[in-house]
């Protein structure tokens, strides 16, 4: 049986994206343009480096034996070395062998190092010997590649000679070591061989002098490579006390397939300690095997509240269906983390069997349950719901209405804007028609032109109530168009007082800047109080947000600044010049700064205009600053309006 040694598996991860990014855009074969005599006398040359880096790719392609004792005479340029080697490896024959095993005496540092690599990549076998000699070197790096290139080699008398001087290399050495071992050992299982390859991991996995990640690879493929037979092992660690066993062993774990291993995991579940109860439920969620329900069901229920909501999100992970029953158990839990990893769990998982049980909660003579269950229908976006939410709309309990009202703003379509209409006209309580006209503007903005759901909304405006029709106006300011502002606008003569509020609040939350004239005579018109300031608030919005050009949106600003009369109304205008950078805004901005009430919030926007004007503004930005300089009292302000002065060289007065 193949496995996968532990270093290769981590190398994997760490470059699984750059791997996949790579072999999406390959390199194309380098294009031959010299037959393989002219690419030899270019390496003979006195060509430059790049060059000769350019007959060596093409060498590879189609160089052969002729080739070979050129290349390997410039093995020892460090600056060649690694494009000559590209070459030699993929050329046949037991000429390269021989060249490459001949530099193993010559050769230093890290071209030697790249030629003991290039010796793994060819796997040649009578290389051993000498790449043995070399895990005694005092040179860490040689040492370490001798051994991960017997590794590559993969003989039973390669991985002898790794353990032979295992026990005698340095500290640092000891790792490199290892992966040569594992390499070894997963060459042995996959030529057949995997009574050498478990007799490999087993010597390995008793050893005590070598760091953890030996010990852990050791173990994991021992487990792997023994396929079922690996069940006692893995049992057996799973008890261990040893945490990078444990590890390696769940991590094993993962990587097998089949019923035999989640048994096993879940008949040791009960006896771990917490920690690793966690892991092992996490191991078993990952897998996916409805095997582990029962063991997981039993952790849920029960126990330190942490394990309960692992294994909660362990049975979520799962997915199957049997997992629905014990989840609704537990929704309602007292302890509140184990109830929401219950209801996140649910809300994940798909399938009619979950979605019948939500069902089943909207018919609950508990507001709880019900309320759970719309909650989930939201969550799970279960659109063939929403007649069930209408009728919750309508609920007796308050929070059941409230909740399907939400729901229905994000589920329902125009089709089912006559009956939130019908709902509204029935409803009386202030937060139910709030939450409607949410929901009615949620669904009419959302599906394109609302033409037929406003006129749907105004025909029902004459036989609406007074707290109905605010809220019918409502939505038709969230929607906007000609037909509805022509409505709002007649509303804004109604004889009750309300009315004509509702109406000055729709065109304030106008969509567009249709409204913006009718805002700016209310704002002159108007008596202070709360139907000026809305209308006065409504109008500068639209002017920030108007998509106009900046001569007109500093006009309008121009005009509300006149109006403005407040501290709040004059910060609000402000606000607005500060999005215009331009020096007309700066020179609106300047008379503001003179107002105590307003003096920081001036001086603020004068420095962020001026910070983003020329040279050519000077004077202007002159006359702003210094006023700043004189009103303007925070730190935050004064030492910017300092330095823009500085920049632009400017006299303080």
């Amino acid at each position: 049986m193949k496995t996968k040694n532990i270093f290769l598996t981590a190398v994997l991860l760490c470059v699984t994206s750059g791997a996949f990014a790579a072999a999406s855009t390959a390199a194309p074969t380098p294009l031959l343009t010299q037959p393989a005599d002219k690419l030899v006398a270019v390496l003979m040359s006195n060509g430059g480096r790049k060059e000769k880096a350019a007959a060596c790719r093409e060498l590879a392609v189609i160089g052969t034996s002729k080739a070979v004792p050129v290349l390997a005479g410039l093995l020892a340029d460090e600056e060649l070395s690694h494009m000559v080697r590209y070459a030699l490896e993929t050329i046949p024959g037991a000429s390269v062998d021989r060249a490459l095993r001949d530099e193993l005496q010559r050769l230093k540092g890290r071209p030697l190092v790249g030629v003991i690599g290039s010796l793994g990549v060819r796997k040649d076998s009578r290389a051993v010997k000498p790449l043995s000699s070399l895990l005694s070197a005092t040179d860490t790096e040689v040492a370490q590649a001798a051994a991960r290139a017997l590794g590559d080699i993969g003989t039973a008398k390669a991985a002898q000679a790794i353990e032979d001087a295992l026990p005698n290399t340095a500290p640092a050495n000891r790792l490199a070591f290892g992966e040569g071992l594992f390499r070894c050992a997963e060459t042995l299982a996959g030529n057949g061989k995997t009574k050498d390859a478990i007799a490999l991991y087993d010597r390995l996995r008793g050893l005590t002098d070598v760091p953890d990640q030996v010990r852990a690879g050791a173990l994991r493929g021992a487990i792997l490579v023994r396929g079922k037979g690996g069940l006692g092992l893995l049992k057996e660690t799973l008890a261990s006390s040893d945490r990078v066993l444990f590890n390696a062993a769940v991590r094993a774990a993962l990587e097998m397939s089949g019923p035999e291993v989640t048994q096993v995991l879940a008949t040791c579940l009960p006896q771990l300690q917490p920690e690793n109860q966690i892991v092992v439920m996490q191991a078993l969620g990952a897998r996916g095997d409805a095997e582990a329900v029962p063991a997981l069901s039993s952790q849920a229920k029960s126990g330190a509240k942490n394990t309960r909501v692992a294994a909660i999100r362990a049975l979520a992970a799962i997915g199957h269906s049997s997992v629905v029953p014990v989840l609704v158990e537990l929704i309602e839990d007292s302890e509140s983390e184990v109830a929401q990893a219950a209801l996140d769990g649910l809300a994940g998982i798909p399938g009619r069997e979950a979605d019948a049980v939500v069902f089943n909660m909207l018919k609950s003579t508990s507001a709880n349950r019900r309320i759970i269950g719309i909650d989930l229908v939201g969550r799970r976006r279960m659109v063939a719901a929403v007649p069930a939410l209408l009728n919750a709309a309508a609920d007796s309990d308050a929070k059941v209405r409230s909740s399907a009202v939400q729901r229905l703003g994000k589920l329902a379509t125009p089709t089912e804007t006559p009956a939130l209409i019908e709902l509204l006209l029935r409803s009386t309580d202030e937060q139910d028609l709030d939450g409607l006209a949410v929901a009615l503007s949620s669904i009419c903005t959302g599906a394109g032109p609302p033409v037929s759901a406003t006129e749907q909304i105004i025909a029902a405006l004459p036989g609406a109530q007074l707290a109905q029709k605010g809220a019918l106006l409502t939505v038709l300011g969230a929607v906007g168009g000609e037909k509805a502002i022509a409505s709002v606008r007649a509303a804004l003569n109604d004889p009750q007082a309300e009315v004509r509020e509702a109406a000055v609040r729709a065109l304030a939350d106008w969509p567009d800047a249709a409204a913006a004239p009718d805002l700016l005579q209310l704002a002159r018109s108007a008596t202070s109080g709360n139907g000026r300031d809305v209308a006065f608030c409504g109008y500068v919005r639209l002017a920030r947000e108007s998509e106009s050009n900046t001569t007109v949106k500093l006009k309008m600003l121009t005009e509300a600044a006149t109006l403005a009369t407040s501290t709040p109304e004059k910060k609000l205008v402000l606000a607005g010049l500060g999005d215009i950078l331009t020096v007309e805004s700066l020179r609106l901005v300047t008379p503001h700064l003179s107002d105590a009430a307003v003096a920081d919030e001036a001086g603020a926007v004068a420095v962020n205009i001026a910070e983003k004007l020329g040279t050519k503004d000077a004077a202007d930005i002159g006359v702003a600053l210094n006023q700043v300089l004189k009103s303007a009292k925070l730190p935050q302000v004064l030492n910017p309006a300092r330095k823009r002065m500085n920049e632009l060289k400017l006299k303080v007065q």
